[in-house]
């Protein structure tokens, strides 16, 4: 028995070896698999290296698996010594074929922290593990972390007085490179699982901690994920993306009237038309968009949503626009024509500071729906609708436009 145990601990501690090696000998690696072989037929590694691709034969890993998981329990429980290197290596085999082990993750925090591992290497290690698990939790909760560290180191070294200016622009050069590594991990992870909120929710974290809502990165976002979305129209998570997208957009293109009455200060002067009228017209866009692939692909329950979700947030922000000019004294000088929720033109709506570009921004209103041209899509759509799904779909969104309709009047 003992000499069986020996001769499993010599064959493990080659196979981890191995997977080192293979790190070292191909350093771009971009996709990890588990090689389906029952047994071992040929006296030789199981570590298949082709390419870019590691391949491990599924043989050994109900041998490989128990031994790495048991050897870092030990060390936790302060049982067996193992040094930086040792702990690099068993850490990264384990988490390669099971990266849901959070005492692993801890482990590595701790490498990192005392210097040890390369917040890059491990941020490499997360990519790769998301490549075979691309849903995986621990591995998108470890990964905020390491980019957690990762600014607060940046911003030290930008707060250095020996910081200079190109130093300072070299830093916010890789952390603006850091956020398109992550985008296209993100993006990865999407492709290779159906409504992975968890890529798509760390997608959202990159946005909002480290490109910091930038107005020419959520539009650049915008455009990336628009064939995304329609290749994949059954997947809810990609369409809340684009939601949150459009919601930022708004929060920082048009922020309520109250804070455009604010005269004297660059912050308070308001919203620049030019900013406004292109917001305006992104939301006609998603609506063309959304009309497209509705029609395109009928019965599909995330389209509907995401049209409601659209619709919804323009009519919100259209009557706190209406009811922030009423409470202000309809101060406005510069009104464009626009329509009530029910669809009848009214002469009240949004401030234009600069008169010359008064009939884009109206025209840009104007193109925006109504709750009668809602209606009138779906009466057009059931007309010619012979979709069980699509038909059940079009009457629940024409009875949420009900709902509306009475809210508003």
């Amino acid at each position: 028995m003992a000499d069986c145990e020996g001769e499993l601990d010599v064959l493990v501690q080659r196979v981890v070896k191995d997977i080192t090696n293979a790190f070292q000998k191909n350093p771009n690696i971009d996709e990890i698999g588990v090689i389906p072989c029952p047994e071992a037929r040929y006296n030789r590694s199981p570590i298949v290296l082709v390419g870019n691709k590691l391949g491990v034969e599924s043989w050994c890993v109900k041998f490989l698996l128990p031994y790495v998981h048991n050897k870092l329990l030990l060390y936790r429980q302060r049982k067996q010594w193992l040094d930086r290197e040792t702990l690099v290596n068993i850490t990264s085999t384990l988490l390669l074929l099971n990266p849901d082990f959070t005492t692993a993750w801890n482990v590595r925090k701790e490498l990192l922290q005392c210097g040890a591992l390369c917040p890059l290497k491990d941020l490499y290690l997360g990519k790769l593990a998301l490549s075979k698990f691309p849903k995986s939790p621990e591995t998108w909760i470890h990964r905020r972390w390491v980019l957690q560290q990762l600014m607060l180191s940046r911003q030290k070294q930008q707060g250095t007085t020996e910081a200079d200016a190109d130093r300072i622009q070299q830093l916010s050069e890789q952390a603006a490179l850091t956020v398109q590594q992550e985008m296209r991990v993100c993006t990865d992870a999407a492709n290779r699982y159906p409504s992975n909120y968890n890529a798509w929710s760390h997608r959202i974290w990159v946005l909002q901690n480290m490109a910091k809502s930038n107005i020419k990165f959520l539009h650049d976002e915008l455009a990336s994920t628009r064939p995304w979305v329609s290749m994949h129209v059954s997947d809810h998570s990609g369409f809340h993306y684009r939601q949150f997208l459009i919601q930022q957009l708004l929060t920082e293109l048009a922020p309520p009237l109250a804070l455009m009455k604010v005269s004297g200060s660059p912050a308070g002067h308001g919203v620049e038309t030019e900013d406004l009228a292109t917001l305006l017209q992104l939301l006609q866009e998603e609506m063309e968009l959304s009309t497209d692939l509705i029609q395109t692909f009928p019965g599909h329950e995330a389209l509907w949503c995401h049209r409601r979700h659209i619709f919804y947030l323009w009519q919100s922000w259209w009557r706190g626009q209406q009811l922030t000019s009423e409470s202000n004294g309809a101060q406005c000088e510069e009104l464009v024509p626009g329509r009530r929720a029910s669809g009848e033109a009214v002469e009240e709506g949004l401030p234009l500071p600069l008169a010359q570009d008064r009939k884009r921004l109206k025209r840009a209103v104007l193109g925006l729906p109504s709750v009668l041209s809602e209606q009138s899509f779906v009466s057009v759509l059931l007309d010619s609708c012979s979709c069980p799904d699509q038909r059940r779909l079009a009457l629940a969104y024409r009875k949420w436009l009900h709902t509306v309709l009475q809210l508003q009047l």
